[in-house]
């Protein structure tokens, strides 16, 4: 007797492959980036006992946890310099964009809801709601460590990256003030120095050939003593984003205009 198959869980499975291949083609970073942070928030999650569920919940809202930052100019998610108010505001509207094209997808569980809250801190400095301790969703409190892991340890377009050892004293001296403190305690357990052959960072964008390493699909770089990083894959005086290429300014714009019409059609405005 044959089984049917769970139409379900494939449409989600394919939902996600889509837009993570529509994200790749025009920001692979980004992309790379959710699925780095992937891996930690579920090896985190895995450290706190959680049920199998709700690691796959978090894997899901894991890989989209950027969507929204589709809707964002690239010369901005690629400005080499500080941010003005206006264009840090336009970042931080990505958690609701994210929210508002996967609401007609109808994901599973607190999917969206963990994509909407995951930049929310405990004391409410977070954002978009400005929500606080508990009110945030564990999931989401979980993508956060991650998020703040991955980002400190990684080459960004405005700093070389910070290093494993700064990452871990971010998080551990705001545990309980803005990072959810069994989330914490369980990262420093994984990631710190009395941690067995984990103290890894993962340096290796989406895009790039890839080895097997303790982070499936991700080249990792070990800085247990200070080892220097490679050479960033992109140019620190000229992102290869922000080339007057007009071909590329059209693609901007054909992007850009996608973004907008996904917006309108979740808000039911086409």
């Amino acid at each position: 007797m044959s089984t049917a198959p769970n139409n379900h869980s494939l449409t989600v499975a394919g939902v996600v492959q889509a837009l993570e291949s529509a994200m790749a083609a025009r920001d692979p970073y980004t992309v790379g980036h959710q699925q780095r942070v992937t891996q930690i928030a579920c090896d985190i999650a895995a450290g706190m006992d959680l049920p199998d569920h709700q690691i796959e919940e978090l894997r899901i809202a894991g890989r989209l946890h950027d969507l929204g930052k589709i809707a964002i100019p690239a010369e901005i998610l690629t400005k080499t310099g500080q941010l003005t108010e206006i264009e840090f505001a336009m970042i931080k509207t990505h958690p609701q964009v994210a929210h508002d094209i996967l609401q007609p997808v109808s994901l599973p569980g607190q999917i969206n809801q963990i994509i909407l809250q995951h930049h929310e801190r405990l004391n409410g400095s977070g954002y978009p709601r400005g929500l606080k301790g508990k009110k945030i969703l564990l999931g989401s409190r979980i993508l956060a460590v991650a998020d703040v892991l991955e980002a400190m340890c990684t080459h960004r377009p405005y700093r070389p990256a910070l290093g494993l050892e700064q990452a871990l004293a971010e998080l551990a001296s705001n545990k309980g003030i803005l990072y959810d403190e069994v989330a914490v305690d369980t990262c420093l357990q994984l990631f710190g120095n009395n941690s067995q052959g984990r103290r890894q960072v993962l340096w290796e964008p989406a895009g790039r050939p890839q080895k097997p390493s303790g982070f499936p699909g991700n080249q990792v770089t070990a800085v247990n003593k200070g080892a220097k990083p490679p050479k960033p894959w992109y140019s620190w005086r000229r992102p290869r984003f922000l080339s007057p290429d007009p071909r590329f300014l059209l693609h901007s714009a054909a992007t850009s205009a996608m973004a907008a019409m996904m917006m309108l059609a979740a808000r039911g405005g086409l």
